[in-house]
C-alpha cells in the first residue's frame, strides 16, 4: 500500500531506468547520486550509516535508487529518508540477494533549489569481517515541472543524472582498533555484546561468562534479536557449556516472540502485514539461526521457528466450520486461499506462518450444488464443509456427483490438501517409484508427497494405479498412516471396541490395524448391518464424510 501511494504521488516516472557503466571511473561533475563513507572505522557488529546523497541538482523532486551490497557481510537495519524527503515506508530490501530498492520524494511541491540534498540515510549492521561494498545500481530522477506528454497526460520532466563512486571499507575484527571514549560496538549498548567485565581465566581459551540479562530485559524482541545477533557475531571462540546452555534458552525466548509478526487491523476481520515487518523478522530470523549454527546451538526447536500471525475474528452468525483465511493478490485481484491456517474455533482465531506481506481475511466460503440436497445429511454438511476448506470441489460449478466412485488419485490429493501434508516433504524435487504416476500428471505432486512420507506404498508391480477406483480398506490405510505420521494415533495394537465388523474376516491382513484404529478412534463405524464392506469402491459423498471425521480428530 505504501509503495503505491509513492507510485501514485511520482504519478509518471519514466519507464525507463538509467543504468550506468564502471565504477572504477569517477563520474563526471555533473547532477549525480552518491554514497558516503561511513563515519568510523567498522567492526564486526557495529551498526553505521551510509548516506544517499544528491548532487548539483537544482530541482530534485523524487528519485529511485537501487543499490547492491555485501549481504555474508552487511544488513540493512533501516533507511530513513534525509530531511524535507519522504520514503513512505516504501524502501524494499532483499537480504538474500543483497539488493536494496529506495524511493524518497520531496515532502513539499515547490522548494528553495539546492546544489546537494540529502537524500536518504541507510543504517546498516557489519556481520563479519571483510572487505564490504556498497554500490548505487540505478537510478531514476525527476524535477516538479510538469508537461502534458504525447500521450496527452500531465507529466514530470526526467533528469539527466549519473552515479558517483561506489564505497568500499574494511569490517575488521572486534579487538582490531581501539575504541574512541564513548563509542559503543553493534547496537550501541555500551558493553561488548552483553558481556560481563570479568575477564576469562588466563590461558583459557573460553570467552567470559556470557550475561544474557540485559537481552532478555528488553521488551521489543527487535531490538533484544538485534542485541543477541551482536553478542553472536562478537563471540571469538566458542563458548562454554554452561555458557552456551544460557544462550539457547534465550535465543528461543528471544525468537519465538521476534517470530510473532504484527497485524494491523483494517475494518471487520481484515488484517495488514507489513512488508517492512516481514523483511526485518525475516532476516533476523535467518541471521540468528545462521550464528547459533556457528557455534552449535541451533537446537530443533530453534530451527523450526518461522514468522506467524494470529488473526482474531468475530463469527457474526456465520459458519466456524466454512471459514477461512485468504490473502489478496493484487496482480490477479483475486482473494488467494491460505491453506496452512490453523482454525482455533474456541479461541475464534487463526493463526498462520506468514510467507508473504499484504492484506489478509477471515471469511466465510458458502458454496452448495444442485446434485446434494437429496442425499443424507452428514454427507451435505460435509460436502460444504470441504469445499470451504478448498479440499473437495465439484465436477462443475454447480454439481457435485455425490455418487461418482472416488480414484486413489483423487483420494490421495484429497489427503495432502486436508492435512496440508506437502510442507513436511524434505527433499522437493525428488520423484515417485512408481512406473505409471508421470511428472505432468495432475497428481503427481500430490503422490510424490505419500510416497516420501511413506504414507502409501503401492503395488508390488511397483505401480500405484492412480485411475483404479480406491476401496474402503485402502483408504482407511492411508488415512491413518498419514495421521500416524502426525501424531495423532495411539501407539501400539488396538482392538476395536464394541462388536467387530460382521465381514471382518474379509479385512486384508495389512489393512486390518488400521481399519480397527479408525474404528476404535470413532472415525469409521461401518456401513448398515455392521458391514465394513473392504472391497467396496468409495462415492464421492461418503468420502467427503469419512475427510471431515479426519478432521474433526485431528483437530
Amino acid at each position: 500500500m505504501k509503495k503505491m501511494m509513492f507510485a501514485l504521488c511520482l504519478i509518471l516516472f519514466s519507464g525507463t531506468f538509467f543504468t550506468f557503466g564502471s565504477m572504477d571511473a569517477k563520474a563526471a561533475e555533473g547532477p549525480r547520486v552518491t554514497l558516503g563513507s561511513p563515519a568510523n572505522s567498522v567492526q564486526v557488529g557495529d551498526t553505521f550509516k551510509v548516506p544517499v546523497s544528491g548532487e548539483n541538482f537544482n530541482d530534485l523532486f523524487g528519485v529511485e535508487v537501487s543499490l547492491t551490497y555485501d549481504s555474508q557481510a552487511l544488513r540493512v537495519l533501516d533507511v530513513k529518508a534525509g530531511e524535507g524527503y519522504d520514503t513512505f515506508g516504501a524502501y524494499e530490501d532483499d537480504a538474500n540477494e543483497g539488493k536494496l530498492y529506495i524511493p524518497v520524494l520531496r515532502k513539499q511541491l515547490q522548494g528553495s533549489p539546492q546544489a546537494s540534498v540529502r537524500l536518504a540515510e541507510i543504517t546498516f549492521k557489519a556481520l563479519q569481517e571483510k572487505q564490504a561494498a556498497v554500490e548505487i545500481r540505478h537510478v531514476k530522477a525527476v524535477n516538479s515541472e510538469r508537461f502534458v506528454n504525447e500521450q496527452g497526460y500531465k507529466d514530470l520532466k526526467v533528469l539527466t543524472s549519473d552515479v558517483g563512486e561506489a564505497i568500499t571499507f574494511k569490517i575488521s575484527k572486534q579487538d582490531d582498533r581501539t575504541p574512541s571514549p564513548g563509542q559503543g560496538s553493534g547496537s550501541g549498548s555500551g558493553s561488548t555484546s552483553g558481556q560481563t567485565g570479568t575477564n576469562a581465566t588466563p590461558g583459557s581459551s573460553k570467552e567470559p561468562v556470557l550475561n544474557m540479562d540485559a537481552i532478555l530485559k528488553e521488551k521489543d524482541p527487535v531490538r533484544a534479536a538485534e542485541m543477541l545477533q551482536t553478542l553472536l557475531n562478537g563471540l571469538k571462540s566458542e563458548p562454554a557449556a554452561a555458557d552456551k546452555k544460557v544462550m539457547k534458552k534465550a535465543a528461543l525466548s528471544i525468537m519465538e516472540k521476534l517470530s510473532s509478526i504484527p497485524v494491523n487491523k483494517e475494518g471487520a476481520d481484515t488484517y495488514v502485514v507489513a512488508p517492512a515487518d516481514v523483511s526485518k523478522r525475516k532476516t533476523l530470523l535467518v541471521g540468528l539461526k545462521a550464528s547459533l549454527a556457528q557455534w552449535k546451538m541451533n537446537t530443533a526447536e530453534i530451527n523450526k521457528i518461522e514468522l506467524n500471525a494470529v488473526m482474531e475474528y468475530t463469527l457474526g452468525g456465520r459458519d466456524a466450520n466454512k471459514l477461512g483465511v485468504y490473502r489478496y493478490n493484487a496482480d490477479t485481484a483475486a482473494w488467494e486461499y491460505v491453506r496452512q491456517a490453523v482454525h482455533q474455533v474456541q479461541a475464534g482465531k487463526f493463526m498462520l506462518v506468514v510467507k508473504q506481506a499484504g492484506t489478509y481475511r477471515v471469511m466465510e466460503y458458502a458454496k452448495s450444488y444442485e446434485d446434494i440436497s437429496g442425499i443424507y445429511a452428514e454427507a451435505r454438511y460435509a460436502i460444504e464443509v470441504l469445499t470451504a476448506k478448498h479440499i473437495v470441489k465439484g465436477t462443475s460449478e454447480t454439481i457435485f456427483s455425490p455418487g461418482k466412485p472416488v480414484t486413489r488419485a483423487e483420494f490421495s490429493s484429497m489427503i495432502v490438501r486436508a492435512l496440508s501434508l506437502d510442507p513436511l516433504v524434505t527433499d522437493p524435487k525428488g520423484e515417485t517409484a512408481y512406473s505409471d504416476v508421470r511428472k505432468g500428471d495432475w497428481y503427481y505432486e500430490d503422490v510424490k508427497t505419500l510416497h516420501q512420507l511413506q504414507m502409501i506404498k503401492g503395488f508390488d508391480d511397483g505401480t500405484f494405479r492412480p485411475n483404479d477406483p480406491v476401496t474402503r480398506e485402502q483408504m482407511v490405510v492411508m488415512m491413518m498412516n498419514a495421521l500416524q505420521a502426525l501424531g495423532q494415533v495411539p501407539n501400539g495394537n488396538v482392538q476395536a471396541s464394541g462388536e467387530p465388523f460382521a465381514d471382518q474376516q474379509a479385512i486384508s491382513s495389512w489393512a486390518k490395524s488400521s481399519v480397527n484404529k479408525a474404528k476404535e478412534m470413532k472415525i469409521i463405524s461401518g456401513t448398515g448391518q455392521n458391514m465394513f464392506m473392504p472391497k467396496q469402491s468409495s462415492n464421492r459423498a461418503d468420502t467427503a464424510v469419512l475427510i471431515w471425521k479426519m478432521l474433526q480428530h485431528s483437530k
